[in-house]
């Protein structure tokens, strides 16, 4: 498995599609800084699921997308895509490559996509889970980030540990399983609570029940027989209805019949009225017809009169019209003569001004003449004056370095007597330095011996003090013997005490204990006593005494005992054990006094240490003062040598500067002489040139003001025109006007003789329209009289409709009432039982009683009231909360099922992870200190976990020791350290657990040559097992590369790639051109 390809769309600044293509082994991408080489490593690590935008150097995560430039549009999209080789099936998908893709919208939106189908995040980071791969793996290391594999945290630090134990994806399940244990308990307590609350309703619920099941009995009974007796009621209200329904039947015959009687009369009612109609509207139509005529007639006039009128007016109006153009034809012909007369100037004018503007173009042409000779005296003045110019900034320079010189052999002077008195006082500083360095030698050898002294002290006050504390812990030891044995003669005493109470012939054996006193010791047999009665003993009695005497027939026999002397003994070790015990307090006043003595002596011996250190120091920095002081004293005497030199040198300087200055000024002098005589020659030509310039503005004002005139001239000559043309239009337009009004009188004589015609017509058809109205109001009356007589026939009729059509309402309402009274006791019936009396059927049953049946309904009734308040849903509660406890109970055994899976799932992956993690950790170990010992030559370097009891949560400490220092923690390692302890780390992580791919962006900055060179090598070893891509500046480790990549920037803010494969002699192709040409294009 290996990187195939990398795509990029919009992403910073890549605008436009980008493809890398890699292969296996090493790629170098190259680029001056600020180009976009490291948008390369922010696109891998984003497309890999980077959810923190500070690591890819934003505030938001839209600033990943190209956000434009001076010349181009933001883009709305961001797109970056790997290709991944899967032909070896490293991934668990059934293709030969992978595709991850992701992209960002500017509206905030992002899509995740795994071969073109999207999925979640979640879903690729499981994807990746200990394969090396991840946004925050040690397969992706950028600049300033490498030494923070070393500065995080012990606990962080073991981030890349798991990673390369591959056990990311076991604490992943791990945490899942956690997570899913915690919601099983939740939830069991909750089912737990749940459980309890539903078995303790399910005892009410159960006796609800019962209860409700008696009532239901009771209420199915009255349910039957109020059933039966609706049924019988509803029989009854039918068989009436029936009854009522023939009566209906009956009135309605009878009126159909009236009914049919009062349609003929109406026909024929309505046959006369429609002859009255036709009647009515022939009467409306005649009169119609006469008011149309009179209103035509009416109107006809009106437009007589209106035409005469108009006719008067044109007449008016063409008499004004003559009149007018006659006046127009006398304004025209006045227009004619001044127009002529204003052309004949015209053209004289016009003359004028012609040779006005030759004698001015003569004029014109020898002020171009005096010009010229005036420009060439002047470019002989400006090249004098360029010339004066040259000389003049000669002068000024020479003058400035002779002052510049003279001002240099000044400072040398200065400069030499200062250095003189430098040498004198480094001559003294050295002395005076040397002196306090004899000085300091002799002190630092005092305070060593005094050291060497103090050591010594101490040491005997550790080993006194010592001694002290045996001596203590002997007298311990003997003063717990003596309490023993003082302890031990008490008990015999007290005995001894409880014997001489208890026994009789105690005297009698006094007294011998008295002689025995008196023997010597070694003929004293024992101590006899006797024991009457041997059961009044206590055990605690008989102990003591079976230490004293031994039986023998019955009798108690003696054993060795000086009773004499047990008080003085316990006196003397009372006081033996109160003369150990101030020996003891001595003592120990007197370890107090020694470990004082040594802490102040420990004091003073770190004090003197310091002062020592410090006197060390000291000298050290007035050696190298010294030393310091006698370079520079060598130096001020080279600087001496040195300044004289230059003093003689200024001088020579100086004189030969003063030379050439002197010629300098002659020719300065030259130039001078010929500036003036140009400038009177500029003079004369001037005043020529200032005659001719009045003569020319002479002729212009002349030609200015003719030209003024002309301009009037032709604006007069237009408006004449144009009167003379409006006049001529407004004869023609006169002409016009009095043919029309012509036309027009006649056209409304004839218009008037036609109307007078129309007016005749119509009041000869008025008249015929008068007779025919009076026939059609004579028919009219006889129609009318027929109708009213048929009307009365007709109203009788209707009033005896009515009568019936009561009767039938009086019976409808009855059948209404009836069937009410059915429909109440069926909606009752359904209401109270839910029941349909007509599915029923014959209900009766028999002959019955219904008020028997009513008395039985009653009692039932009493009955069903007696259970008071019934919970009639309690048996359906009672079987779906059975339901649901049992449901819970069964719930309840699977959650601990699973809290119990769940357990032995956490401990399998414990155990999995634990045995990963250690052998991971033993290895990776190892290999660091290998990896390290070849970075730096040496040295030496240790990992170790800060709790190792508990390898899976325990952070990971990191001791390192280069060459010639001591062992350190790796936080106290310069910048340069820390970054190769950090690539040593990373190759022995690669070497255990190769990641695919990896991608370094500039972590050999930090490097000299020496390590690069050695950087380079173990990299080449690598790329057996891993891809590499390296983002880099450094020329060899681009020397180690197969293909390279160079990134530029030709238009501002947009990056382009070139790229270059190598060939074999690829150490030979890298050279300084190549790589500079990449950084040079967009620099």
């Amino acid at each position: 498995m290996y990187l195939k390809k990398l795509e990029i769309i919009g992403f910073k600044s890549f605008l436009n599609k980008t493809t890398l293509n890699f292969e296996p082994g090493m790629t170098a991408v190259v680029g001056p800084n600020g180009c976009g080489k490291s948008n390369i490593f922010d696109s891998i690590r984003w497309v890999l699921g980077e959810q923190s935008v500070k690591s890819l150097r934003g505030t938001q995560m839209e600033d990943v997308i190209f956000n434009g430039t001076d010349t181009k549009e933001p883009l709305s999209m961001a797109e970056v895509s790997l290709t991944f080789d899967n032909n070896n099936r490293f991934f668990p998908v059934e293709h030969d490559e992978l595709i991850i893709t992701r992209r960002i919208f500017r509206n905030g939106e992002s899509e995740y996509l795994l071969n073109k189908a999207q999925v979640r995040l979640k879903d690729i980071l499981e994807l990746l889970m200990g394969t090396g791969i991840g946004a925050e793996s040690y397969s992706l290391i950028e600049q300033g980030k490498i030494g923070l594999i070393l500065s995080v945290k012990p606990e962080e630090r073991r981030l890349v540990f798991d990673e390369a134990s591959g056990i990311t994806k076991y604490k992943t399940q791990k945490r899942e399983a956690l997570r899913k244990l915690e919601e099983t308990e939740q939830n069991l307590l909750r089912v737990n609570d749940i459980v309890t609350e539903v078995k303790r309703q399910i005892g009410s619920l159960e006796r609800q029940a019962n209860k409700a099941r008696r009532y239901k009995e009771v209420f199915e009974e009255l349910k039957s027989k109020e059933l039966q007796l609706g049924w019988l009621r509803k029989k009854a209200l039918e068989a009436e209805n029936g009854e009522i329904l023939s009566k209906i039947e009956k009135c309605s015959q009878e009126e159909a019949a009236i009914i049919d009687e009062i349609k003929k009369k109406e026909l024929t009612i309505n046959s006369t009225n429609s002859e009255i109609k036709d009647v009515e509207g022939k009467l409306i139509s005649i009169k119609n017809s006469i008011l149309n005529l009179d209103n035509l007639i009416s109107r006809n006039s009106e437009r007589i009169k209106f035409n005469k009128e108009r006719i008067a007016e044109l007449e008016t109006s063409k008499n004004y019209l003559n009149t007018q153009l006659g006046s127009t034809r006398n304004r025209l012909f006045m227009d004619e003569e001044k127009l002529n007369n204003i052309k004949s100037e015209y053209g004289m004018i016009k003359n004028s001004i012609e040779k006005s503007i030759a004698l001015l173009k003569e004029n014109e042409e020898l002020l171009d003449e005096v010009g010229s000779s005036i420009k060439s005296c002047l470019n002989n003045i400006s090249d004098s004056k360029r010339k004066i110019l040259g000389f003049t900034q000669q002068i000024s320079r020479q003058r400035n370095e002779i002052a510049e010189k003279t001002n240099k052999q000044q400072i040398s002077l200065a400069r030499k007597r200062r250095l003189d008195l430098e040498k004198a006082k480094a001559g003294e500083e050295k002395h005076s330095i040397e002196n306090n360095l004899n000085s300091l030698t002799l002190e630092l050898e005092k305070l060593s011996a005094e050291l060497d002294n103090l050591n010594s002290l101490v040491i005997s006050l550790k080993g006194q003090s010592e001694q002290e504390v045996v001596a203590v812990d002997n007298l311990n030891l003997e003063i717990d013997n003596m309490e023993k044995e003082k302890l031990t003669l008490n008990s015999q005493r007290e005995f001894l005490g409880k014997l001489e109470d208890k026994y009789e012939h105690i005297s009698e054996s006094m007294d011998a204990l008295i002689y025995l006193d008196k023997l010597p010791r070694a003929e004293i047999s024992g101590l006899v006593i006797k024991i009457k009665n041997n059961s009044s003993l206590n055990e605690e009695e008989k102990r003591i005494v079976s230490n004293y005497v031994f039986k023998l027939s019955g009798q108690a026999k003696p054993l060795d005992l000086d009773t004499r002397n047990i008080d003085q003994k316990i006196f003397d070790l009372t006081v033996k054990i109160e003369a150990l015990r101030a020996e003891k307090t001595d003592r120990g006043k007197k370890i107090k006094r020694l470990n004082e003595d040594i802490l102040l002596k420990q004091e003073l011996l770190r004090k003197q240490e310091i002062a020592l250190a410090n006197k060390k120091t000291f000298h050290q920095n007035i050696r190298e003062q010294f030393e310091r002081v006698s370079s520079e004293e060598e130096v001020i005497l080279i600087e001496l040598e040195e300044v004289e030199d230059q003093i003689t040198q200024v001088q020579l300087d100086i004189t030969e500067l003063e030379d050439a200055l002197k010629k300098l000024e002659i020719e300065h002098s030259k130039e001078e002489a010929a500036i003036s005589q140009e400038q009177e020659n500029i003079n004369i030509f001037s005043a020529r040139r200032e005659k001719i310039l009045v003569e020319i503005a002479q002729t212009k004002t002349q030609i200015e003001a003719q030209n003024k005139r002309l301009a009037s001239d032709e604006a007069t000559l237009k408006i004449l025109e144009d009167t003379y043309n409006q006049d001529k239009q407004a004869v023609a337009d006169l002409e016009n006007q009095i043919n029309e009004a012509l036309s027009r009188q006649e056209a409304l004589n004839l218009e008037i003789e036609g109307l007078n015609e129309n007016n005749r017509l119509s009041q000869a058809e008025i008249d015929n329209k008068k007779v025919e109205l009076e026939k059609s109001e004579e028919k009219y009356g006889l129609i009318s009289k027929d109708v009213v007589q048929a009307s009365k026939n007709l109203e009788e009729k209707r009033k005896e409709l009515d009568g019936v059509r009561n009767n039938l309402y009086e019976l409808h309402m009855q059948n209404k009432d009836i069937e009410f009274k059915i429909l109440g006791v069926k909606d009752r019936m359904q209401q109270a039982y839910k029941a349909d009396l007509d599915a029923l059927g014959d209900y009766a049953g028999g002959e019955v009683d219904q008020n028997s049946l009513s008395a039985e309904i009653q009692k039932l009734k009493d009955k069903v009231d007696s259970y008071g308040s019934v919970n009639l849903v309690a048996i359906e509660e009672y079987d779906e909360l059975k339901k649901r406890y049992d449901f819970l109970t069964q719930q309840q055994d699977d959650l601990l099922k699973a809290k119990e899976a769940v357990h032995e799932a956490i401990l399998k992956i414990n155990r999995t992870t634990k045995k990963m993690f250690v052998e991971t950790f033993e290895m990776i170990k190892q290999e660091f200190r290998n990896y390290f010992r070849m970075l730096f030559n040496g040295g030496d370097a240790q990992i170790f976990l800060i709790n190792e009891q508990d390898p899976l949560e325990s952070g990971i400490e990191i001791i390192c020791r280069p060459p010639g220092k001591k062992l350190q923690n790796v936080l106290l390692l310069s910048g340069g350290e820390k970054s190769m302890a950090a690539i040593a780390l990373i190759f022995a992580i690669f070497k255990v657990k190769p990641s695919p791919f990896c991608v370094l962006d500039e972590i050999d900055a930090a490097l000299d040559e020496a390590n690069v060179d050695r950087f380079g090598s173990m990299l080449q070893d690598f790329t057996k097992a891993s891809q590499f891509i390296v983002i880099t500046h450094n020329k060899k480790t681009i020397a180690n590369a197969d293909v390279m990549y160079g990134i530029t920037m030709e238009q501002s803010g947009i990056s382009k790639i070139v790229s270059v494969k190598f060939g074999q002699n690829k150490a030979a192709t890298v050279d300084r051109e190549l790589v500079s040409e990449v950084e040079a294009e967009s620099a």
